[in-house]
């Protein structure tokens, strides 16, 4: 159940994120929060997408403000966008209806997703922080409007 414990950023291939490996302008998806049971870590609401920003936004920087995590449930009709690292883009795009996701605050600023009354027009976000190894850990959420927001609902911007 929900825990009041930090999580690790476990990348796709079971290592923990680290500051000074992960890429910078790159993503990859981790399962939030994580279980035992690979079935249930399927599921979308489950899925984020862990941003290591662009150089141009602070993204070089080895501190937790060149990381980003956000809920990858499109919050127009609930399929995954994902964040693209090519020139001309930087930004997270669902392929559904072309929302597009502004990488430094998660909100929609195209498509279907940017007409939403707040607060349905930007993601959840999960916060993180580094240790002294430079290991990335996921804070415990609290899953408000106002505060972490929640999974195919959306977040307040504050």
């Amino acid at each position: 159940g929900q825990s009041n414990e930090r999580q690790k950023v476990e990348l796709p291939d079971g290592s923990q994120a680290n500051v000074k490996s992960f890429p910078i302008n790159h993503a990859e998806a981790v399962i939030y929060p994580k279980s035992t049971d690979p079935v249930l870590n399927k599921e979308a609401f489950r899925t984020w997408q862990f941003i290591r920003l662009p150089e141009e936004l602070g993204g070089k920087k080895n501190e937790v403000a060149s990381f980003r995590m956000y809920s990858m449930v499109c919050l127009h009709l609930w399929c995954l966008w994902k964040y693209w690292p090519e020139d001309g883009r930087k930004r997270g795009e669902c392929p559904c209806h072309g929302s597009m996701y502004d990488p430094m605050t998660g909100m929609a600023f195209a498509g279907p997703a940017s007409l939403q009354a707040p607060p349905s027009n930007v993601l959840p976000r999960l916060d993180l922080e580094i240790d002294d190894k430079g290991d990335i850990w996921i804070k415990p959420p609290n899953w408000s409007p106002s505060a972490n927001g929640v999974v195919g609902y959306g977040r307040y911007l504050t």
